[in-house]
């Protein structure tokens, strides 16, 4: 590959990309995506790091334990300039913790990795993660650069101060005589009688100086070699001065006969140089967009968040007016008053919508000052914050706070840090809902809903989860103002700050007093039609026992036909039951300990069916939030893999693996492909319909328990055959 010089006036159009992966699939995937890419171009490892030149290196965690070394020796040569490591790092594999000194972590920045992003990874994320850390690169190119032309401009300024009375000095070679001019006698702090000699005068520099300027003397004394140099002295008063001093030799006959030169108290620019370089960083390193006009307003500096925030680059601006990022937004008034109060001399501090070099528009506070000189103003500087984001949050805010008032709910906000915690907020609803005005119901606890039908049991679970800081949603019957009850779906959330900490509880009311009623209705009916059914289904048990026993043949056969059918549509009516009874019921969640619970499950499926072979994979620590029913759901599915299995040991495995808060439960098995209908059914992923339904009411028991213990489920082909049926929890 081609190499390219360091600098920041001279960078490649495409930034060179090392794809430093163990695995050679992923490192021909890698590089394909490289090379397709316009802005990049893939680099190959020329047998070390430290001969293969990159601007970005991707690595996964196989390389960095290989390369670790040359790659921290590759970064340090590279300091200050700012060569970026990208690691690629398997959600799975947590072997990366202990490398780096058990320093790394996923987003630290650390001593040898600038940035880690978990595989799989999309190529819009990759790429937007690559730019970020070329621009981080490139800024600290320029910075290099910047720091060049300061040191030139440093040295014309020293070279403009050398008209300036500076001390003289001489030292004979032939005589071994050391003469000061009185200039030299004053930084030195030393009285005009005093003599030194040459290795006298070098022990008032600094310690750490002294070997620079004794080499330098001796150099020009013994090899005729001219020197300058900067350093630190310390006066006789005990002050500390950088002074600059220079050597000329003097020849004859080929021989050095003297040493002539010029020392300078240089204290005050260096001071100027370091208190110079330190705005210069702050500026450039500055998250606020800088920008410096002239009086004429064109613009003759930015910063990189300037090029950052409007798109255009620091030599795009550069030359041309704030007039580039005009939006059209702001109106002429606003700008008479712009221009009105800085060439006043004041400053200017306001709110203004700017456009993007894409044609983006975004919101900046803007603050514009003049920079005067003896009352002249020499120069504009604006400083530009953008507030995008902000004003976006404040419009849904602002739309949130409406819909939140409109709501056809009644929703409350209550203050734990006030004492019992009170209600600091209701909306219209309600006070539609309850009858209490707002004023009665701000600063006092929801409870004054409650009366004496309402149940305890219900009322010690929303205490229970508002100690523990959890979410709740519970259905239980209140008391309007005028006594009236109703029965009311409650939902109660925390809020939490960015520490974490519940700042709030946000409660949902629900009037759901017409449906409770229609769920008794239904399951008064449901009783009935499943007690009928039992009776109904006995008899037609009982006349096919008969039939069965007293005749043979086919009719026999037939008989045992509906003895079967019988037994199943009493087992699918128990489903049947389930399924209501967890409808009509609030869901109680428990923390469920995942192998305890597959334990149990396996301890009763193979009760019923010895026959089978279940296994079951689980680490020991692995909990989830779910409901108390998840266990029957959990059983039907094994139950599904076996009795459809027509092998005389059906087999089951059960496989629980967790990462970061995710928890999967794998259910496989050797049967039968699910029929589509009956996955979708797990799934979700379609209606019950007149012409298309599942008939697999176990399935929608374990749909429904799944769904509110807050879990998903989907149905893969098993290998060699059979299937897959995974739960997912995210907690």
């Amino acid at each position: 590959m081609e190499q390219r010089t360091e600098s920041a006036d001279k960078i490649d159009s495409c930034d060179r990309i090392l794809p430093l992966l163990s695995e050679s699939g992923d490192r021909r995937l890698v590089t394909e995506w490289i090379e397709e890419h316009p802005s990049y171009k893939p680099v190959d490892l020329k047998g070390s790091i430290e001969d293969t030149a990159f601007d970005v290196c991707l690595l996964d965690t196989g390389a960095f334990q290989k390369h670790l070394t040359a790659l921290r020796e590759k970064k340090s040569a590279a300091s200050p300039v700012v060569l970026p490591y990208l690691l690629l790092l398997d959600e799975s594999d947590s072997n990366i913790i202990d490398i780096d000194g058990g320093g790394l972590a996923e987003n630290v920045v650390t001593e040898s990795i600038d940035e880690i992003v978990t595989m799989p990874i999309q190529q819009a994320e990759l790429h937007w993660r690559l730019a970020a850390l070329l621009r981080l690169r490139e800024q600290s190119l320029t910075l290099r650069q910047s720091e060049r032309d300061l040191e030139r401009q440093v040295d014309l300024f020293e070279k403009a101060q050398d008209i300036a009375d500076v001390g003289g000095w001489e030292y004979d070679l032939r005589t071994n005589e050391h003469t000061w001019t009185e200039e030299v006698y004053q930084i030195y702090d030393l009285p005009e009688d005093r003599d030194l000699t040459p290795e006298e005068s070098i022990k008032h520099y600094h310690p750490d100086d002294r070997d620079t300027i004794r080499e330098a003397f001796w150099g020009a004394v013994e090899a005729g070699e001219s020197y300058d140099v900067e350093v630190r002295l310390l006066t006789a008063e005990g002050d500390q001065r950088w002074v600059r001093t220079r050597g000329e030799p003097q020849q004859e006959g080929g021989e050095v006969i003297r040493v002539r030169g010029t020392i300078q108290d240089i204290t005050d620019r260096k001071e100027r140089e370091r208190e110079l370089r330190r705005v210069n960083q702050a500026v450039e390193a500055s998250e606020h967009a800088i920008f410096i006009t002239d009086p004429d307003g064109t613009i003759t500096y930015a910063n990189p968040a300037f090029e950052e925030l409007t798109g255009f680059t620091r030599e795009e601006a550069t030359g041309e007016t704030p007039a580039i990022l005009d939006s059209g937004e702001m109106s002429d008034a606003y700008f008479e008053e712009f221009w009105e109060t800085i060439l006043s001399g004041e400053t200017w501090e306001e709110e203004v919508i700017n456009r993007r070099k894409n044609g983006e528009t975004y919101t900046a506070h803007q603050t514009v000052a003049p920079v005067t000189d003896d009352g002249d103003i020499e120069a504009f500087v604006a400083v530009q914050t953008d507030i995008t984001e902000r004003k976006q949050r404040e419009k849904r805010l602002q739309r949130q706070s409406r819909a939140i008032a409109e709501a056809p709910v009644g929703i409350t906000i209550s203050d734990p840090d006030q004492a019992d915690n009170p209600l600091t907020y209701v909306n219209d609803a309600f006070v539609e809902m309850t009858g209490y005005q707002r004023e009665e119901a701000l600063g006092e606890n929801c409870r004054f809903l409650q009366g004496e039908n309402t149940d305890s049991e219900r009322v010690a679970r929303i205490r229970g989860a508002i100690d523990n800081e959890k979410p709740i949603a519970v259905e239980l019957r209140n008391y309007r103002k005028d006594s009236t009850e109703f029965w009311n779906h409650l939902e109660i959330a925390p809020v939490r700050n960015d520490k974490g900490e519940v700042v709030n509880y946000v409660g949902f009311q629900q009037d759901v007093t017409e449906r409770r009623q229609h769920q008794q209705q239904l399951e008064t009916i449901d009783r009935v039609l499943r007690h009928n059914l039992r009776n109904e289904m006995n008899v037609i048990q009982g006349r096919a026992e008969v039939i069965s026993s007293e005749t043979s043949g086919e009719v026999a056969q037939s008989a045992a036909k509906i003895i079967g059918t019988s037994e199943r549509v009493m087992e699918l009516a128990e489903k049947e039951r389930k399924v209501t009874e967890l409808l009509l019921e609030d869901p109680v969640e428990k923390e469920v300990i995942i192998k305890t619970a597959l334990q149990q499950v396996v301890g009763t499926v193979e009760s019923e069916y010895p026959e089978a072979i279940i296994r079951i994979k689980c680490p020991e620590d692995v909990t989830v939030r779910a409901t108390e029913k998840v266990e029957e759901a959990l059983i039907e599915l094994v139950e599904n893999g076996i009795i459809h299995d027509d092998s005389d040991s059906p087999e089951v495995a059960i496989t629980v693996t967790r990462s970061d808060s995710t928890t999967h439960i794998d259910i496989a098995d050797t049967g039968p492909q699910i029929p589509e209908t009956e996955q979708n059914i797990l799934e979700g992923n379609a209606e019950q319909t007149a012409v298309s339904h599942g008939t697999g009411i176990g399935l929608w028991l374990v749909k429904l328990v799944i769904t509110r213990s807050g879990g998903t489920i989907t149905v893969n082909e098993n290998t060699p055959t059979g299937n897959v049926v995974r739960i997912t929890f995210k907690q």
